[in-house]
């Protein structure tokens, strides 16, 4: 089960609010001293480390220390004052939160999955392109560096989808309106989990070259003719995941004509390829060919799920 975490808004507020007054109740106590500074300055730091806070709890110690050595929070008044701003701030921040920008489409997380698509678009006509040139053009290691890259993608990705999620939950707009329709939040992160498997999946398929593309391997480098007939095959998997950018699938009820078709397609070709691969390859590099076909055809097989998933949640 996903713990809610406070949304940065919160947590920024409370920061501000929590330094003011730790450093109001020493100010006014026992007044503004190097040595009451620096326990101040302790005290906020520790405090700033309670997961309330998350990664807004470094304003706390610095809300207290400007507090504290500015003569702020030794006066009742301006301690006040001070206060007053951050929650004028506070409600500002809700004002536009609520009028202005209410949280209806989402567009931070669908652009989220829209980047990651694009990620994988460019990667998969990367290695497209280097197969068209066979082994000369085999740079497996840049691939392997932009496969492992994709893990911080997703997790960005999923990370905007929890942010406008709590947004949402939190907005007061939705005690008066249900347009505010968090389904689409379960779609986008369905894409999100798809795509991440796809990357895998790439992932998998640059490994294997970049394993087979020494003398030393156990099996021998694979032949330039299969690498230039896989190079248009990689190349219709670019083109997946760049109809998933370009048409916005993730705002789609159903996949569209397009992607299904691209889908299809590839799927098709790679069916194709298995069949003739006993007649034109030799056996022992039957099974990095088979590898290579198969883990293309599972990154299919999750960009096909990932719309299926949506059709099916029926939103």
């Amino acid at each position: 089960m996903r713990r809610a975490v406070p949304s940065s808004s919160r947590t920024g507020t409370g920061a501000v609010l929590a330094g003011a007054v730790l450093a109001g109740a020493v100010g006014l106590t026992v007044g503004a001293h190097t040595p009451s500074f620096a326990l101040v300055v302790l005290v906020a730091l520790i405090v700033g480390q309670v997961r309330f806070f998350g990664g807004q709890g470094l304003q706390l110690p610095i809300v207290a220390a400007f507090a504290l050595a500015g003569g702020t929070a030794s006066n009742a008044e301006e301690l006040g004052s001070l206060l007053a701003m951050v929650g004028i701030g506070a409600a500002a921040a809700l004002v536009v939160n609520i009028v202005l920008v209410p949280t209806i489409r989402f567009r931070d997380a669908e652009n989220a999955v829209l980047d990651l698509a694009d990620e994988l678009c460019f990667l998969t006509g990367e290695i497209s392109k280097g197969a068209r040139d066979g082994v000369d053009g085999m740079d497996t290691r840049r691939w392997s560096e932009l496969a492992e890259g994709l893990d911080s993608t997703v997790r960005n990705a999923l990370e905007s989808v929890r942010r406008q999620e709590d947004r949402a939950r939190l907005n007061p707009r939705r005690l008066v309106s249900r347009r505010i329709d968090l389904s689409w939040l379960d779609v986008f992160r369905s894409w999100i989990h798809a795509l991440s498997r796809s990357s895998h999946h790439v992932r998998s398929l640059v490994g294997t070259l970049r394993a087979n593309m020494t003398e030393e391997n156990r099996f021998r480098v694979p032949d330039e003719s299969f690498l230039k007939e896989l190079a248009p095959l990689l190349e219709q998997v670019s083109e997946v995941f760049a109809a998933v950018r370009d048409q916005q699938e993730p705002e789609n009820r159903a996949a569209s004509e397009r992607l299904s078709a691209l889908v299809e397609r590839a799927l098709k070709g790679v069916d194709e390829r298995r069949a003739r691969m006993r007649g034109r390859w030799d056996d022992d590099r039957w099974t990095v060919y088979s590898s290579l076909l198969t883990d293309t055809e599972r990154v299919l097989a999750e960009v096909h799920q990932g719309y299926e998933t949506t059709a099916h949640d029926g939103v």
